[in-house]
């Protein structure tokens, strides 16, 4: 998750719910200062522990 660039579309996976999020960039203010980081690779933000994500547009 440390490429994750929140001002940009994305896809995330949440590890709690083993779901796909679908990212629109609406929240990179909030999520840049709440989101937590893991010593595992993981983001903690909100009700969400995200450990993967994709470009929108296969990148």
């Amino acid at each position: 998750m440390d490429a994750f660039d929140p001002t940009e579309p994305a896809i995330l996976h949440d590890l709690l719910s083993d779901t796909i999020v679908t990212w629109t960039a609406e929240e990179a203010d909030d999520y840049r200062r709440a989101s937590r980081p893991g010593g595992d690779g993981t983001v903690t933000w909100k009700v969400y522990v995200f450990d993967g994500w994709g470009n929108v547009l296969g990148g």
